[in-house]
This record gives C-alpha cells, structure tokens and sequence, in this order.
C-alpha cells in the first residue's frame, strides 16, 4: 500500500509539473505574439510618416491623407466637392463615414494669389486717397495726363521705369515735376498708403521675369524701410494686355503674367504687403485686357473706361480701417 501511495502521489506531481510548463510556454508565446504585432504597427506607422506629400509645379500638393467630412446619411448616394480650379479630380465620398482615401485622389490647393488678395469690402470716398501715393510706369502717369481724380493723392509715375530704378535710386522724370528720385519723393511725402503698378515696361521679352521679382523684393524692403510700418503697401497685379499686343510683346503673354502674378501676390504676403488683383475687374475670360477697357495700342487704359474702372475697384478693396471714409450706401458707411 505504501508504495503504491507514493507511485500515485510522484505521478501527479509529475503531470502537475508538465501542465504548469505547459502554461509557461503558452503564456511565453502570447507575450512574443504581442511583441511581434507591436512592432509591425510602429514600423508601418514609421513608414508612414515617412511618405511625405510631393507638390506639383502647379502648386498642388498630392498624396495627403486627412480625416474627410462625414456623410448626411447612411442611404445617401456618392458625392464630390467643387473641383479644383486646375481641373484635378474632387474627392468623392463613397458611404457613411470616412471615405476611403488613395494616393493622388485628390489634391490641396498651396497658398496663391485668390487666397491672398485683398477682397472687396464696401467703398471708400476719393477723400481716402488724399494720403497716398501712386508709384509706378507709364499706366500711372495715365492718372496725371488724364487728370484722373484720386482726392490728391501724390501720383509717382515715370514712363519706362522697373523696380530696379527705384532700388537703384535712378533718375527718373515726371511728367508733373520733371526729373527725380522716386525714393526722395517718397520719403519726403511719407504717405500713409502706397500703391505699386509695375512690370508692364519691364517684361516685355520672355525671360526677364526672374531679374524683375528679384528686384520687385528689395524694393519692397527699401519702401519698408524709407516709409515705416504705419504706411499701408498696396501692391497691384501687373494687369493684362490685348492679344494683339501680346504678339509684339511676347512677355505679356497671358500665362506670363499670371504666373508672375502669382510669384508676386507671395511677395506681398511675406512682405506684409496688401495684394490686389486688378485682374478682378481688367481681364476677360480669355485672360486678355477687356476690349472696351484698352487704349488704341492694347497695352495701356483708355482714359474713360479704363481708368474709371481701375478707380473703382480700389475704391471698392481699400483695406478695411474703422476711420477710412466709406461712401453713402456702403457695406461700411458711418
């Protein structure tokens, strides 16, 4: 009896002690199946963020992923967003929740001019203007030969002239006051508001766009400087021309010049300029300077329609201020 005793007692121990290794073993694979699966989530997680979205040379960032706004219902059928302006593909939401995203599905628009641009915001009284000055090229001038009214605003306009004379503090000649130095003038006159309209002499042939945003930048710096912070910069799109006169003056091509305006409106903005479109109110649906708004050589504003339309839409994008004298009738009128 006693050895049998012992023989049942060291067999369970034994079958005890092969069952809590058992256990070890499955508890030891559980915890390595953990491991396993922890790592496979931080390395995909890793490759993600590394997969950083390209942007196109037309300013359109792909492969983005981002949480997508959610349907109004279970039952709803697919929808889209507005397409871009560019023609990309909009995103399209499948069924309730989330949509499920693909690389190059959709695109985001980077920062350009229709996001920097001043919008129009009621109208200011000409009076408004009996603090600034104009600075710019031949289309400026039109505001003195025309005797155009703008409340007494200083007009600085010098037929010829690019951002490199100003910079370069050139000579340059006014039609009211003969010769000068526009950086002299200005500094003397400290303006509370400043409007630029240069580049229609300066890019003329293909090609001088680079060397006229260069020079664009450090006259925004030295203005900055000459007329401090208390001066508002308003610095105007480079408007179109005819197409005839596109074909004399391949520079002013349409594409050309949106594309410099779009390097410009970037300029006002880091600057902490004001950005306005003049294209807004001068060009047409082909992007050419509207045919009633030109002067017989397609290049310049005719002295009624044009100037009275490029008047107007300054009136109608000053810069909002709480003092500025907005007209009767005015979003903003006192």
């Amino acid at each position: 009896m006693g050895i049998s005793h012992e023989y049942h007692s060291t067999s369970r121990r034994r079958r005890g002690g092969a069952g809590g290794f058992a256990r070890l073993a499955g508890a030891a694979a559980g915890i390595l199946l953990v491991s396993f699966a922890i790592t496979v989530i931080l390395e995909h997680g890793q490759k993600q963020a590394e997969e950083l979205p390209t942007v196109t040379a037309n300013g359109t960032a792909q492969n983005i992923l981002a949480p997508l706004p959610m349907q109004g219902g279970a039952d709803s059928s697919a929808d889209s967003t507005a397409p871009a302006a560019d023609g990309t593909a909009a995103v399209t939401l499948e069924q309730f929740g989330p949509a499920r995203q693909t690389a190059g599905a959709y695109s985001v628009r980077a920062y350009d001019s229709s996001v920097i641009r001043q919008p129009a915001c009621g109208q200011v009284d000409l009076s408004y203007f009996s603090d600034a000055a104009f600075l710019g090229d031949s289309l400026t001038v039109g505001f003195s030969d025309y005797s155009i009214n703008l409340g007494g605003a200083l007009i600085c306009g010098y037929t010829g002239v690019g951002p490199d004379a100003i910079v370069n503090r050139s000579a340059v000649k006014s039609s009211v006051r003969g010769p000068e130095v526009a950086l002299d003038v200005l500094a003397a006159a400290q303006p509370k508001k400043l409007y630029i309209l240069l580049g229609t002499n300066t890019l003329t042939t293909v090609g001088a766009a680079d060397r006229f945003l260069a020079y664009y930048g450090q006259m925004l710096d030295v203005l900055r400087q000459t007329l401090g912070e208390g001066c508002v910069i308003y610095v105007q799109s480079i408007p179109p021309v005819r197409p005839e006169a596109a074909v004399e003056k391949p520079g002013l091509a349409s594409d050309i010049i949106r594309s410099v305006n779009e390097q410009l409106a970037l300029l006002a903005a880091d600057k902490g300029c004001v950005y306005l479109d003049l294209w807004e109110t001068l060009a047409d649906g082909e992007g050419n300077l509207k045919e009633v708004l030109a002067a017989p050589d397609g290049v310049h504003f005719s002295a009624g329609n044009g100037y009275g339309a490029w008047v107007t839409y300054l009136r109608n994008h000053a810069k909002y201020a709480a003092d500025n004298v907005w007209t009767p009738g005015s979003a903003y009128a006192g």
